[in-house]
């Protein structure tokens, strides 16, 4: 299992280019009351989802946020996709999976999905294997066999009990959907230029990066100390990655509505992405997502 730093990391700083910017002062203020977040209690639950799949793709959402999407060309894979980025209050929370062709218009008779939801008690302990595994529920999907079926898909529910509540969005993010979608479009459009531009400029701050991130930094219980000394020296351009032009992308709405996204039609990954510079390969991408303040119009990073 990878480390949450390492996860975190990744969910904030994915490809090149991430350095300081000194002197653009940042829209940051919307979490400033998480900067000295008091946990409720002193458990440290992390939730996972073991996905086992073979012959289909999927996408996987967790509380309408993205959980996972795999598209890729491979007959079969596994991963084990941690929730607690997608959990921000004890209670009841939804998981909707579907199961989509790998080929064609319709699934395979081979096509499989395996599901298995995970607890570990304690996410700040590595050494001893997080505390253990304890398996809360698991789903197999039906056998194919002779059907046409373009698409296999369901809802469900399961209980988490976390020592956070994160009502960001909650509070001040507006609900996309009732914007008109050419606006919507153009106005997030604007947010992955700024972004896609810093990153081409090396000029990105790190800071509201990591301001934008707190809520992350929370739900995984990350150490501060560790996680500065750990981006300072993971922050490095690689000379092997281009940065690809902004372009061919669609918008996918998150959270019940009050998040967006690009996402690259290639491979329904970031819109912002590097290609190896010898073989054209995709080999990173930096996710973005953006809500809008309700109260002043303004965007948000999260």
């Amino acid at each position: 299992m990878k480390s949450h730093l390492i996860l975190i990391l990744a969910f904030i700083c994915v490809g090149s280019g991430c350095s300081q910017k000194k002197d653009n002062k940042t829209k940051t203020m919307i979490f400033d009351e998480l900067k000295n977040y008091e946990y409720l209690n002193d458990s440290r639950p992390g939730y996972y989802l073991q996905v086992n799949n073979q012959n289909c793709h999927y996408e996987i959402r967790v509380n309408d946020r993205n959980g996972g999407l795999f598209y890729d060309p491979y007959p079969a894979y596994s991963v084990r996709i941690p929730l607690n980025l997608d959990i921000f209050k004890s209670g009841t929370q939804k998981l909707s999976v579907k199961v989509l062709p790998n080929n064609g218009k319709m699934l395979s008779e081979r096509a499989s999905m395996e599901l298995r939801l995970m607890l570990y008690p304690d996410m700040t302990d590595p050494e001893n294997d997080y505390g253990g595994s304890t398996v809360l529920w698991e789903w197999s999907m039906p056998d194919i066999l002779n059907q046409e079926l373009p698409i296999v898909a369901f809802d469900t529910v399961f209980e988490a009990d976390v020592p956070y509540k994160i009502d960001i969005l909650e509070k001040y993010a507006a609900d996309l959907t009732e914007m008109d979608e050419d606006v919507l479009i153009k106005e997030v459009l604007t947010e992955f230029e700024k972004r896609h531009l810093s990153i081409k400029n090396d000029n990105q701050d790190l800071q509201q990066i990591k301001e934008s991130a707190l809520p992350a930094f929370i739900q995984i219980y990350a150490d501060k100390e560790k996680i500065d000394a750990s981006m300072k020296s993971t922050v490095a351009s690689k000379p092997n990655e281009v940065l690809q032009p902004l372009e061919n992308y669609q918008l996918r709405l998150y959270a019940d509505g009050k998040m967006a996204t690009l996402l690259s039609n290639n491979d329904l990954e970031s819109a912002i992405w590097w290609a190896d510079k010898d073989t054209g390969e995709a080999i990173g991408w930096q996710p973005l997502y953006v809500f809008k303040n309700k109260n002043t119009g303004e965007w948000h990073v999260w």
